[in-house]
């Protein structure tokens, strides 16, 4: 008996440093590969608008061609690949009407605030672990990883603001309009959270762990970019609809 709880000690020991282990090696491929997007980030910003014009409709085949890929491996939910496409198409329309109407300072936001919420939750997340967010649509999602993205996302948009406050109309549209641009960077962070939840409930309807394996750690473009095209649908709404005001 003493020598069952001996080999059961030592096993369970074992699993728990081959799980630490690979937890570090994930860790570092998402760390690694998450750098290959800084230039690509630079790039989408930087661009001329006709040069990002180029570069979404790239994106949307990309994205386009994952939700063609997983629907010919399990052609059930048509509905469901037409919602996600048209979804997918209506955020990165919204992408470009953000690019022409905010400039580089809007849309560096957008990304900034967006990147830094998957960031927080991610960090969070694996780090102190806990109850799950939606256990039903993300097993993984906790509420650390909630709380800890809002929390690093709004430190990241202090820093942003700080930075480019007096830089282009971005802020003063806001000001302007007398909207609290406090509250419409929570609203901007909730809308990653709900993009991230919604990628997640396609794919666990669907029958995939990710869309594709392009970015090693990540997955697919769709993975990457899900929390984007919801935010991104949100400011370019709040564009418009403060136009249709004037």
């Amino acid at each position: 008996m003493v020598c069952n709880n001996i080999v059961y000690k030592k096993e369970s020991s074992m699993v728990q440093s081959v799980s630490v282990k690979n937890s570090k090696k994930e860790f570092m491929t998402r760390v690694m590969s998450s750098l290959i997007f800084i230039p690509i980030i630079a790039l989408f910003i930087f661009a001329s608008y006709s040069s990002s014009l180029i570069l979404c409709c790239i994106v949307y085949m990309m994205m386009l061609y994952e939700i063609v890929a997983v629907r010919t491996q399990f052609p059930e939910h048509k509905k469901l690949y037409i919602l996600g496409a048209a979804v997918c198409l209506l955020g990165v329309i919204s992408f470009a009407y953000c690019r022409k109407h905010f400039g580089i300072i809007g849309c560096g936001f957008l990304i900034c605030t967006t990147c830094f919420t998957d960031i927080g939750a991610y960090l969070f997340g694996k780090t102190f672990g806990g109850p799950k967010l939606c256990p039903k649509i993300s097993p993984n999602k906790t509420w650390a990883g909630f709380w800890g993205g809002i929390f690093l996302s709004n430190f990241s948009f202090y820093c942003f603001y700080r930075a480019f406050l007096k830089s282009g109309s971005f802020f003063s549209f806001f000001s302007e309009h007398d909207l609290n641009i406090f509250v419409f960077v929570q609203i901007i962070i909730l809308a990653a959270v709900i993009g991230d939840l919604a990628e997640s409930y396609f794919k666990r309807k669907v029958g995939v762990k990710d869309m594709g394996s392009i970015i090693p750690g990540h997955g697919g473009i769709l993975d990457r970019l899900d929390s984007l095209l919801f935010t991104s649908i949100v400011l370019a709404a709040t564009g418009i609809l403060s136009e249709a005001s004037w």
